[in-house]
């Protein structure tokens, strides 16, 4: 019998680290270190989720390319590894509330793993800016770079709400979950970048697949 979790928001976020600012005078949704001390994801009741994205039951794209600290890969070779949960997120340098969902899920990376799941944040990030945040948050899953967004735009989860400058091509915070063949078998793609899923609801979303 699946164990099952609460949906209740889990404890108030941890503080943010310093981030490096964006070139240049902040652009709208955009958020630098001098709001990130301030700023936290917003507890909901409910997880997020709006029309975007692959559709639950469809298959992924398995040739979208990540790079990777250990080189290129296919998600086709990402899912070798077993059934994955990916995590998309704008930026791991000047988004705090990213920052702070992606050190978060470091706590629930062993109760993924004896759920069958590896657990994956991806962003548009170079390898070396993910590379110096997961070292320095010690984290305990992989980042998979999309510095073209290539991936981001296969999945259909780019954030069309920005044109130009430094935000284009960041994802809609999202969470996908794949099964070891291909098969999206849940999602939650929030329309508000400040509202994430929090480790009870992610856990909860696994278990009633």
């Amino acid at each position: 019998m699946k164990r099952k979790t609460s949906l209740l928001a889990l404890a108030p976020a941890l503080a943010f680290a310093s981030c490096s600012e964006p070139q240049g005078q902040p652009e709208e949704g955009i958020e630098t270190s001098e709001n990130a001390e301030s700023e936290m994801v917003e507890e909901i009741a409910e997880v997020p989720s709006i029309d975007a994205g692959i559709a639950v039951g469809a298959t992924v794209p398995l040739d979208a390319n990540f790079k990777t600290a250990d080189g290129e890969k296919t998600l086709a070779t990402i899912l070798e590894d077993g059934a994955a949960i990916l995590v998309f997120t704008r930026s791991v340098e000047w988004c705090p509330f990213c920052q702070t969902q992606l050190k978060g899920i470091n706590a629930i990376v062993g109760d993924l793993q004896e759920r069958g799941y590896k657990l994956y944040g991806v962003s548009y990030d170079s390898v070396d800016s993910q590379g110096r945040f997961s070292k320095n948050q010690m984290l305990d899953y992989k980042m998979l770079s999309d510095e073209s967004s290539t991936a981001i735009d296969a999945f259909g989860l780019r954030d069309p709400q920005y044109t130009e400058g430094k935000a284009l091509g960041v994802p809609y915070a999202s969470v996908v979950v794949i099964d070891k063949d291909g098969k999206v078998t849940a999602k939650s793609v929030s329309g508000d970048f400040k509202k994430r899923p929090t480790n009870d609801q992610l856990l909860a979303i696994v278990d009633a697949i």
